[in-house]
């Protein structure tokens, strides 16, 4: 190998590591970009996914009150048609009294009487328990008396029992009814509830799901970012260490150079000086001495410095 070539060499390979310096420059620069954006991403997917936790937390409680409603509504719906079955029967049991109270041609004077013929009744039934010397023949005509008026009130009784229970089952329709209206209210407001619950369980839950897909595609993107990140750092371990030995290799190289340089340098003094010394040597070995100049006279005293002693020397005149 020439001496030319290994400078070259030695320029190459300083050139190799002034690259290796750039690129691993660049890789510490998308290193750090990356790193950036992946801890981004962490953050974004972990305030995403809390966000999703809540709403989902809440669904579950908005599904258990909308559930809850929900049986609140088949219950009250039970009840209400029980109720409406019940308010049927008595709605015909009425029609059914009033087709055989109307049949029987009872009238509201008739109905005045029966408290008449009672009275009447009552009275002879207690003068016949109460007189102790009634005979017999007057006892028999009150007696007579009192099954007589007992047949006149017997078809008016009958009516009147008939409106006592007509007038009973309107009372109970009328409070079924009442309750059928108040009821209806409640049913209202637990479906609206129930219905309000649904739509807002809907939404947090849209938007829950939603938050856990942008909170997926974070983590996606998130472990990308870290294979890229541990792609470039193995890149940057193998370009390091590359570079850690090109640069040794490149001081190692470079101080033989300077020592290469210095021998040269000292080999050329060195041959100079001799050939300095040659000149000299003849100078005061000629028959005809001649005169040494300052130069020439340092050089032989840097070489023997009791030179000025010797009889050789010559003064220049």
């Amino acid at each position: 190998m020439t001496k030319a070539f290994e400078v070259q060499d030695l320029r190459n390979l300083r050139e190799e590591i002034v690259q290796l310096r750039d690129q691993k420059a660049d890789l510490l620069s998308n290193l750090r970009k990356l790193e950036k954006e992946r801890n981004q991403k962490r953050e974004e997917r972990d305030n995403l996914n809390k966000l999703a936790s809540e709403n989902f937390a809440k669904v579950r409680g908005l599904k258990d009150q909308r559930d809850k409603n929900n049986r609140s509504i088949q219950e009250l719906k039970a009840v209400r048609r029980s109720v409406l079955e019940e308010m049927k029967e008595l709605i015909e049991k009425a029609k059914s009294l009033q087709e055989e109270i109307v049949s029987m041609d009872i009238t509201e004077q008739d109905i005045k009487k029966s408290y008449s013929l009672r009275k009447r009744i009552d009275s002879l039934d207690w003068k016949i328990q109460t007189t102790s010397r009634m005979g017999i023949a007057e006892e028999r005509q009150l007696t007579e008396q009192v099954n007589m008026l007992m047949e006149q009130l017997g078809d008016i009784s009958v009516s009147t029992e008939k409106l006592k229970a007509r007038k009973e089952i309107n009372r109970e329709i009328n409070h079924l009814r009442g309750f059928l209206d108040h009821s209806w209210k409640d049913f209202q407001e637990l479906v609206e509830n129930s219905q309000r619950s649904h739509q807002e369980l809907t939404e947090l839950y849209d938007t829950g799901k939603k938050a856990k897909d942008e909170a997926d595609t974070c983590h996606k993107l998130f472990l990308e970012r870290a294979d890229e990140i541990r792609t470039l750092r193995d890149e940057f371990r193998g370009l390091n260490k590359s570079l850690r030995e090109k640069s040794s290799i490149f001081r190692e190289q470079n101080r033989a150079q300077k020592e290469r340089v210095q021998l040269e340098r000292e080999k050329a003094s060195a041959e100079i000086l001799e050939e300095q010394k040659a000149i000299i040597q003849e100078k005061l070995s000629s028959k005809k001495k001649k005169v040494l100049s300052i130069e020439e006279m340092r050089i032989m005293m840097s070489q023997d410095p009791d030179f000025l002693s010797s009889d050789d020397v010559l003064e220049e005149e």
